[in-house]
């Protein structure tokens, strides 16, 4: 019973204990379990075969065909005629050639008529090989354009999981801050009942009015609910980063610490420059461009020529009964040259080059909206990225005012120059400002991941 009691305990103890995670762990789960990354996956294979399919048709196309048949036909009476017997017809003063010839006409008429039932096989087998000479460049086109898709796909998945990792480092760093948060608040109000405690004694003792009194119970009243708000926006925002890698159900929570990153020191133009030539999105518009780019140009030859190679060899036979003998196989080799050359199709051929045109000035006009696009936003989070770091000397600045303000209050109190609530006071900004700086931290590394993401260095 005791060992029963036991296990009992320990399961229970596991069931309601929490798993934490650290960052890295969380984006590679994020990247296992994301639809978004994993269906770009999918498309990657898919773009794959596809890219195979086209290159196989530079190949020869070799099919082999073939058949066998059995058939068994009952003739309706009327399709028989009755037999034919020519030597009945000679005269008595027949020769013997005449007989024989006769005899000679008897069988060949008579093979004619059909017998019922009349059993037949048949056997056909034939191998053709087909092969594209000349497309006019078209085939060529279409195995670089398949070559291109495939790139695109690629980079393609390396923006998302880009996002993917961001996405799941600001969620990892907001669970971190929303627990600091929590904490602070949750020390802001205890240190707010101590002080109340202290006040309510004073208060006994004559010391203290009883405004003093009130305002001290107003300072708790004023924390409590902050501080569940605090656990609240904690709760949501474990939620959300459990959603993001895949484990809605479990007991996971991010744990770690917040640590600032090395600073870069780069100019704007340097980012700018360094965020072009790296940028994923570049490269990935680029290649768009560079698709359109290659219809066009096939779209512009459409007139030349398509020829075609074809050859086959064909075995066939064909008996009046089920039983095939050798002696009953032909065969038959062919081969061919093909060719196709529009001549007039009314005015569409040109139309598709007309469109392929636009469309290509299209995608370089896309190109360059893209690419000022990327400079802006680069310039956005350089400037970000930036003020975050001279928000947060500010508030390290803050923080060591406030610690030194707190150090002086006390002094006074003990010195009984000052009172109790200059010290609560000094305390309470002090919990404030470390809210203030928590939130600077978090500003850098978010800053800093995006700013990293804006400039192609990978995360």
């Amino acid at each position: 019973m005791r060992k029963t009691l036991i296990v009992l305990t320990l399961l229970t103890l596991l069931a309601s204990c929490v798993f934490a995670i650290d960052l890295e762990t969380s984006i590679t789960k994020a990247k296992q379990n994301n639809k978004e990354l994993l269906m770009a996956m999918e498309e990657i294979k898919k773009a794959d075969e596809s890219y195979k399919q086209v290159r196989g048709t530079a190949y020869p196309q070799l099919n082999l065909q073939g058949a066998y048949g059995l058939s068994k036909t009952y003739y309706p009476d009327s399709a028989i005629p009755a037999k034919m017997n020519i030597s009945a017809g000679l005269d008595d003063i027949a020769t013997d050639n005449e007989e024989y010839l006769a005899g000679v006409l008897n069988k060949i008429v008579n093979s004619m008529i059909p017998e019922s039932p009349a059993e037949a096989g048949s056997f056909a087998l034939q191998l053709k090989m087909e092969q594209i000479v000349y497309s006019g460049g078209k085939l060529g086109s279409g195995i670089k354009a398949g070559n291109y898709y495939r790139q695109i796909q690629r980079l393609n998945y390396k923006v998302k999981e880009q996002d993917v990792v961001l996405k799941t480092t600001e969620l990892f760093y907001q669970c971190l801050l929303a627990k600091k948060l929590w904490d602070v608040q949750e020390e802001g109000l205890d240190i707010a009942k101590r002080h109340l405690r202290r006040v309510e004694l004073f208060n006994q003792e004559g010391q203290v009015s009883e405004f003093d009194l009130l305002q001290a119970k107003l300072g708790v009243a004023k924390l409590e609910p902050q501080v569940l708000k605090a656990k609240n926006d904690y709760d949501l925002a474990v939620s959300a980063f459990r959603k993001q890698i895949g484990e809605e159900e479990s007991d996971i929570v991010p744990e770690g610490e917040f640590v600032l990153p090395e600073k870069m020191e780069l100019s704007l133009e340097e980012a700018t420059e360094q965020g072009l030539k790296q940028r994923n999105e570049v490269e990935l518009i680029k290649l768009g461009t560079q698709l359109k780019e290659l219809q066009y140009k096939v779209e512009k030859v459409n007139f030349l020529p398509n020829v075609a190679l074809s050859a086959d060899y064909s075995l066939y036979t064909a008996a009046d009964e089920y039983a095939i003998e050798n002696d009953d196989f032909g065969h038959k080799y062919g081969i061919s040259l093909g060719f196709q050359i529009p001549l007039f199709t009314g005015l569409t051929n040109t139309a598709k080059r007309n469109y392929a045109h636009y469309d290509y000035q299209k995608a370089k006009l896309q190109q360059r909206d893209t690419e000022e696009l990327i400079a802006l936003q680069i310039k956005q989070d350089y400037q970000k990225y930036y003020h975050a770091w001279e928000n947060h000397n500010v508030q390290t600045e803050n923080i060591r005012l406030a610690e030194r303000g707190l150090q002086l209050a006390q002094v006074r109190y003990e010195n009984q120059v000052g009172i109790q609530l200059e010290v609560f006071d000094a305390q309470l900004t002090l919990q404030t400002i470390k809210l203030q700086y928590y939130q600077s931290i978090y500003e850098i590394i978010s800053a800093d991941r995006n700013f990293k993401k804006s400039i192609g260095i990978t995360l």
